[in-house]
């Protein structure tokens, strides 16, 4: 074969779909280009998974002085001429250093199948006509995220040169490996000197007089490796693609705004893969997505169960939901139809941190209120989102997954971007469920919420700070998310050193003169803070005893007018749990006999309520 150059496609007789139309299959994603390019990449790699593990991972690089001009060598050459307002090839290439984004799996079955669209190729082996030279084909992977081929345009989209390069390696129907290299663009439409009108596709490998076909074998695996692209070890399958010049404006401003930097962009990268692909990365999964993400060669640390709480908590509803208790069946009545199963976890101190949830619903620095929504393959829908808890603090995060049965249903309701479920987009019946579904979400929001008794002029502590730092802490140290419903503000104890509650009956032996010999009282140390104990919540208040006796705690609900002991109907009751010593045994009931020690007061908090905590000492204690 010649030297690799570029072919670009002119219109056949029976016509053609245009660079252009191929860019505009996606729509107008609501999503930032980087979260629509790492939602459909990692699509297009868990449909084409053989095993129980896929590797994928995004590398965002810049090809430095010493490779650069090999670049330009094999790339300039023919580089088509820039078309409408993508940017040329030639400009991207001709920079000092030339930046791109490798998007690789590994794990995977590759793009084998026939190279020219007018031969025939057997089911399942169609993966080079789908991605690389045909489009909206159906796909035929069982259990596929994807309906229809449009999420490869996101590659194209993410290039601000319209410009990619596909390196992969399969297995043929003799189960020998295979490599292929191509690139390909999608510019606009032209017309050259003698008025030939051409699509705007073009492609780059070995070129012949009425189509491009790949490098292939060891000639694309030298080219690739000149060209620096990951190679396949051992006897590994996959894909990279490549895509030249990524834009990286930040999602925040629309789009319009500057780039981010590469440090920025890989980050984000890191939290769009988080929020948006969690449930194919839990550990104790069958099959399982293994993520990385790294820049100019340096990881970058990825949230997941482990580092973040609320993506613990969400993981934990996902297992809850997996169990199908009768409870979380979410139903259609007429038609009479099971639509798909839910399961929610109560969350405390588990805020969202990330500018990518950010942009799919979630509310930053705030604690979740919301559903994730997925079908078959586990990838995330999107976010619904359910009324707010009355404490910032205090949320709950959910997971709704589609019944099987209904998988193709709910599929046809999605956009391209598979990113929303627009029942408009159906009918009849199929309609109807898609609209049940989300108002059952509704209500299942709402009824976690309940009616809102929030306290009036009650003064509390700041628990907002020590529950942020501790809220991850006190999920059980490995990301598994917390049990219990508290939405829970502690309201002081009086500071003037008296740990009693006004009118607590707490008294003095000898003759309360505070002369030497007079017993002192138990102080209050530092503030109330939330712990974990035994798989509950509870409210912990260290209390140093300095002289024997006993000891009673004692726990109210803060109204507006005062304090109560008792809950209304249907109400949380506040109740002393008991005493943990110094030693950490724990001492079970409201009093316990002490010396010159510190204690821990223990007491189970109340939903949406602020607790006053105080202790009788001695006094009329039996």
């Amino acid at each position: 074969m010649t030297a690799p150059t570029w072919f670009s496609q002119p219109f056949s007789p029976a016509g053609g779909i245009t660079a252009e139309g191929l860019r505009n299959q996606l729509g107008r994603p609501s999503l930032s280009l980087l979260t629509v390019l790492v939602r459909e990449a990692a699509q297009n790699s868990w449909d084409a998974r053989i095993g129980e593990r896929v590797d994928f991972s995004m590398h965002l690089g810049t090809v430095g002085p010493d490779r650069a001009h090999v670049w330009r060598e094999l790339l300039l050459p023919g580089a088509p001429r820039p078309v409408g307002p993508v940017r040329g090839l030639g400009e991207s290439l001709r920079k000092r250093s030339i930046r791109y984004l490798a998007v690789t799996d590994r794990g995977t079955t590759g793009l084998g199948g026939p190279t020219r669209s007018d031969h025939y190729a057997e089911p399942g082996n169609r993966g080079w006509l789908s991605f690389v030279l045909n489009s909206g084909e159906k796909q035929d992977t069982d259990g596929g995220g994807g309906t229809y081929g449009y999420g490869k345009g996101a590659f194209f989209l993410a290039s601000r040169v319209g410009t990619i390069l596909i390196h992969t390696r399969f297995r043929d129907e003799s189960g020998e490996l295979r490599t292929r290299l191509i690139g390909s663009a999608l510019l606009g439409e032209f017309h050259d000197r003698d008025r030939r009108p051409f699509t705007g596709r073009h492609w780059w490998g070995d070129v012949r007089s009425d189509h491009c076909e790949p490098l292939v074998d060891q000639v694309a695996s030298e080219y690739a490796d000149r060209l620096g692209l990951p190679p396949f070890e051992g006897n590994s399958t996959g894909t990279t693609v490549v895509v030249m010049d990524p834009d990286l404006r930040d999602a925040s401003d629309d789009g319009d705004g500057p780039d981010l930097s590469q440090d920025e962009a890989g980050e984000y990268l890191a939290d769009a893969a988080a929020w948006n692909l969690w449930p194919l990365t839990l550990v104790d999964r069958d099959q399982r997505l293994n993520l990385s993400i790294s820049v100019n060669g340096v990881a970058v640390q990825v949230p997941n169960e482990s580092n973040d709480a609320a993506i613990a908590c969400f993981a934990r509803a996902y297992r809850k939901m997996l169990e199908r208790e009768p409870g979380g069946r979410i139903e259609c009545l007429k038609p009479r139809r099971l639509l798909g199963q839910f399961a929610v976890e109560q969350t405390f101190g588990a805020s969202v941190r990330h500018r990518a949830a950010e942009e799919l619903g979630l509310e930053r620095d705030k604690a979740p209120h919301h559903v994730a929504l997925m079908r078959h393959p586990d990838l995330v829908v999107g976010y619904f989102e359910g009324q707010a808890k009355p404490h910032p603090e205090v949320g709950y995060a959910g997971v709704f997954k589609v019944d099987d049965d209904l998988d193709v249903v709910f599929s046809r309701a999605e956009p391209p971007t598979h990113d929303a479920w627009v029942d408009a987009q159906l009918s009849g019946h199929d309609a109807t469920f898609v609209r049940v579904a989300r108002r059952r979400l509704s209500d299942r929001c709402a009824d976690l919420v309940g009616p809102r008794h929030v306290p009036r002029a009650v003064e509390s502590t700041p628990v907002g700070g020590v529950s942020q730092r501790l809220g991850f802490l006190l999920a059980g140290g490995g990301g598994a998310p917390v049990d219990g419903d508290q939405d829970v503000v502690v309201q002081p104890p009086s500071r003037g050193g008296d740990a009693t509650g006004a009118g607590g009956g707490a008294r003095r032996s000898g003759d309360g003169t505070g002369r030497a010999g007079a017993r002192r009282k138990p102080r209050f140390v530092g503030e109330p803070r939330f712990e974990m104990l035994d798989g509950r919540w509870v409210v912990a208040q260290a209390l140093r005893v300095s002289s024997e006796g006993r000891v009673r705690g004692c726990v109210a609900v803060v109204t507006g007018e005062g304090t109560e002991a008792s809950a209304p109907v249907a109400a949380g009751q506040p109740t002393v749990l008991g005493w943990r010593r110094s030693d950490g045994a724990v001492v079970l009931g409201d009093t316990v006999d002490a010396g010159n020690e510190e204690l821990d007061l223990l007491a189970c908090p109340v939903e949406d309520a602020a607790l006053e905590l105080t202790v009788e000492w001695d006094g009329n204690l039996s």
